[in-house]
């Protein structure tokens, strides 16, 4: 009887376990995209109104950011001295891949996409690129936000649901 009850808690609390797991790494996405709009929102004015160079933009940013962007900026600035050998889109995939791995595919591709622009066009349509990124961040942020509280209750529900269901079907 003693393990009976024993394995119901471990059921009971691995089902709960992963309920917060989910909502954990849905937290942490919305987390990561703000940290990342942030980061080009600053990007943005550094570059509209002092027109940095790359390397001193982002030394500047790796300083002045938190979270996964802080951590992408730094990223991006260790590899700052393979510029010349590789092209700066490309140091800027492979620090994004290696700072935010758990960055969504969608997210990723529109970050790659604002790497390979900037540096290689005139201010302008940089500026133009990191708008159009801005913008799209923003509205993945909110539509993130929104639903946060839905996935929440979604994925401590069914966890524990299913939780509950294994119980009785052991028992």
């Amino acid at each position: 009887m003693t393990l009976h009850i024993l394995g119901a808690l471990l059921i009971a609390g691995a089902s709960l376990t992963t309920g917060l797991s989910y909502v954990a790494g849905e937290y942490k996405k919305l987390n990561n995209l703000s940290s990342l709009l942030q980061m080009l929102r600053e990007m943005r004015g550094e570059l509209e109104s002092r027109a940095s160079p790359l390397p001193q933009l982002m030394e500047r940013l790796s300083r002045s950011s938190g979270g996964a962007a802080g951590d992408f900026a730094r990223e991006l600035c260790s590899r700052i001295g393979e510029l010349g050998e590789k092209e700066f889109s490309r140091i800027w995939s492979e620090s994004l891949s290696a700072a935010i791995p758990a960055l969504d595919r969608a997210d990723a591709e529109l970050l790659h996409a604002l790497g390979r622009s900037l540096g290689r066009y005139e201010l302008l349509r940089q500026l133009a690129e990191l708008d159009s990124c801005i913008c799209t961040l923003e509205s993945r942020v909110s539509a993130c936000s929104a639903g946060l509280p839905e996935k929440r209750r979604m994925g401590l529900g069914l966890a524990c649901s299913l939780g509950a269901l294994l119980l009785i079907v052991l028992i």
